[in-house]
């Protein structure tokens, strides 16, 4: 999904969306090159073409406004994977995921800050309340994806549960903490894959996936709903 959900087909219900897009794209450059502590909401508004009062009406506060930065690079990322795992259910495997997740947070500088806990990028919004949920439901949503996988003999049964999610995690924030600028992308992207290939998967693993994406599609629109009612509460509409 690359814009804010709209429910109503109203002409100023969608204008009010594509401006609130607009905010939040002006936003997230911002976020990217200045990081949160230099940004103002004059200069968003400047970027955005808009009046600052105009972000107001959308985003009561400028910390609503980076929530809804980060919230979006989220729903973008969870909504590619399902769509992922939709056009092949091979693509729920760990070492598949563990790829796809690499390839699109190194793309994302948003996302990748976000995964990593780049306080330079996010300055205060790290320490944001509302932020804190965002690492937890992460490993909730990994650990939740995991058990799948072991209860369909897609993922190993040998390990404990919370190291195997303590171990994806890691992987993935490893690479993004410490290569963003790797020059061998895909390079990169294919050793990680093979690294939790190895640590993750049964032998049996790419046999029969398709009950276990049958499972994790369901947990992965679970998540985006949960994720647009996030965003909800960070719009003024």
């Amino acid at each position: 999904m690359d814009q804010i959900e709209r429910r109503a087909a109203d002409p100023v219900d969608v204008e009010r969306g594509l401006r609130a897009d607009r905010i939040i794209d002006a936003a997230g450059r911002l976020l990217v090159s200045w990081g949160y502590q230099r940004i103002t909401i004059g200069e968003v508004a400047r970027r955005a073409g808009v009046g600052k009062g105009t972000v107001y009406l959308h985003f009561p506060t400028k910390e609503a406004l980076f929530l809804a930065v980060l919230t979006r690079s989220v729903v973008v990322l969870v909504d590619a994977l399902t769509r992922e795992i939709d056009d092949d259910p091979a693509a729920v495997l760990p070492g598949r995921v563990a790829r796809f997740g690499y390839r699109r947070l190194r793309e994302d500088p948003i996302g990748r800050a976000l995964f990593t806990g780049d306080a330079d990028t996010l300055g205060a919004l790290a320490h944001s309340p509302e932020l804190g949920d965002v690492p937890q439901e992460r490993d909730r949503v990994i650990g939740d994806y995991l058990a799948i996988l072991r209860e369909h003999g897609v993922a190993r049964t040998d390990d404990d549960p919370e190291q195997q999610r303590h171990g994806f995690v890691a992987l993935l924030t490893g690479y993004l903490a410490t290569e963003p600028g790797a020059p061998d992308a895909e390079g990169t992207a294919d050793f990680v894959a093979r690294i939790a290939g190895a640590a993750f998967e049964t032998p049996a693993a790419d046999r029969s996936p398709d009950p276990a994406a049958q499972q994790v599609r369901a947990l992965l629109h679970r998540t985006l709903d949960q994720l647009h009612q996030r965003l909800s509460r960070q719009f003024a509409f």
